[in-house]
């Protein structure tokens, strides 16, 4: 019995070629025709199928999307129980709360990546931080973060929040105030939008349902953020926000 081409296949690995000599070798002492014929097929589909399998493989992993919320629970996040909940597979923040209060996910300190979230924000403001780290200047006020914002009021400003301590840096980043305000329009209060941000380097931009709101260039050496976790904001008493289908695809891995 001889496989045509085996040799060469160049998705096989040389210990992969070893191990099909050896079945090969196996399969030539079978004396009934009977298992010669189903010892061919497994051979085949050894060699075809499983080539193709870590081709296939290969290819998703550098497509993959990752997600942050399994749609039953809080797994993975932290934050004040009596703001976040889960209901009917989506999350959802309200509370009595004055001040600001982060829900967090530490599983994934991210670089560069590319993040899309669903949101409906139903009342008040909110928004989606990223490239976050803890800010702790208040021991009254847990669940606080520092890094950049994609904002749920002037809908998808980017908004600064501590990257330093220059208070110039907390607001609305200079130079793109007002880019977002073409966005306002697309978003609904009683269905779903998406948020796609793109963290690539210096360069950041937001997009709400499709539409391009914000493109930024960070070059302040003191302000840029590198890298950091994920949080949504719970901005106070009045707010009432939903989130899900929360999913990552890293950037040049």
């Amino acid at each position: 019995m001889r496989v045509e081409g085996s040799k060469y296949n160049p998705q096989i690995s040389k210990k992969q070629r070893d191990t099909l000599g050896k079945i090969f070798m196996s399969f030539k002492k079978l004396k009934n025709n009977h298992s010669v014929v189903i010892a061919t097929v497994v051979l085949l589909f050894t060699i075809t199928g499983c080539s193709s399998f870590e081709g296939n493989a290969n290819k998703q992993s550098k497509d993959e999307w990752i997600s942050l919320f399994n749609g039953k629970n809080l797994d993975g996040w932290e934050g004040d129980p009596g703001i976040w909940r889960v209901e009917d597979g989506y999350i959802y923040g309200s509370g009595k709360t004055s001040y600001k209060s982060y829900l967090i996910n530490r599983t994934h300190i991210l670089k560069d990546f590319i993040l899309e979230v669903k949101f409906m924000p139903v009342k008040g403001n909110s928004g989606v931080n990223y490239r976050s780290h803890d800010y702790d200047a208040d021991p009254k006020q847990p669940y606080e973060v520092s890094g950049y914002q994609c904002d749920i009021g002037p809908m998808g400003d980017l908004y600064d929040i501590y990257t330093t301590s220059d208070k110039k840096r907390y607001a609305t980043v200079k130079g793109t105030k007002g880019q977002g305000c073409k966005c306002a329009g697309l978003v609904s209060r009683t269905e779903w939008n998406t948020f796609r941000i793109v963290a690539n380097g210096r360069n950041l931009s937001h997009e709400i349902n499709g539409t391009p709101c914000i493109e930024f260039t960070d070059d302040d050496e003191l302000g840029f953020r590198e890298k950091g976790f994920i949080a949504l904001e719970f901005h106070d008493r009045k707010v009432k926000i939903k989130f899900k289908d929360i999913r990552v695809k890293i950037l040049n891995q």
